[in-house]
């Protein structure tokens, strides 16, 4: 990699690009469960089916609250590392700042501001919001999904026990009961049972 005058070199990244990629990371898993639990409701509660519209404007209105979260956070923050010049003595609990915390209060702070600007950047990516709402929609299936099974138990496999006498019970299904069917229509339905 060429250096000299003009050019930077980065062995790798600084605590505050860390600190951004780890907090989207967060905020996008935090995005999809809101996702997710938006579908899943209205799903079940509503009885409506899937719709990517409202799915993508979903999205986008929970990318515009977590914004709005992280700005808030942001000045929460500054507002606690400005406190913390005034602020004497050993700290009593890890929520009471001293001075020494400040460069990590201002870290936290910068890493809120980023998280909000990329959010914000990331909320008219239209790729960005469709993998957001694919992951939605397969998490809500996959939860969906799993309910179903482990509510009805045997859907999932059949019992242990299924194969014995199997081939008893498909030679019965033929000549019994699918030979009896096939002879009460021949019969013109006479004699037929009626279903329950």
């Amino acid at each position: 990699m060429p250096h000299g005058p003009g050019t930077r070199r980065r062995a790798e990244r600084t605590a505050l690009e860390r600190a951004v990629d780890e907090g989207l990371l967060i905020v996008r898993a935090a995005l999809v469960v809101a996702v997710t639990n938006q579908i899943i409701r209205r799903a079940l509660q509503e009885r409506l089916p899937f719709d990517e519209d409202v799915a993508t404007r979903v999205t986008r209105d929970e990318i515009d609250r977590l914004t709005a979260e992280q700005t808030s956070a942001a000045v929460r923050v500054r507002r606690l590392r400005r406190m913390t010049g005034r602020s004497y003595g050993q700290s009593r609990h890890q929520f009471d700042y001293r001075p020494e915390d400040a460069d990590a209060l201002k870290l936290r702070e910068a890493a809120s501001k980023g998280v909000a600007r990329a959010l914000a950047a990331r909320r008219e990516d239209d790729d960005f919001v469709a993998e957001v709402v694919a992951d939605a929609r397969s998490r809500a299936w996959d939860d969906v999904g799993q309910t179903v099974v482990d509510r009805l138990g045997w859907a999932a496999r059949p019992a242990d026990d299924y194969d014995d006498g199997r081939h008893e019970r498909l030679r019965d299904l033929v000549e019994g009961d699918l030979a009896a069917l096939r002879e009460s229509r021949a019969d013109g339905g006479a004699g037929s049972v009626s279903p329950s």
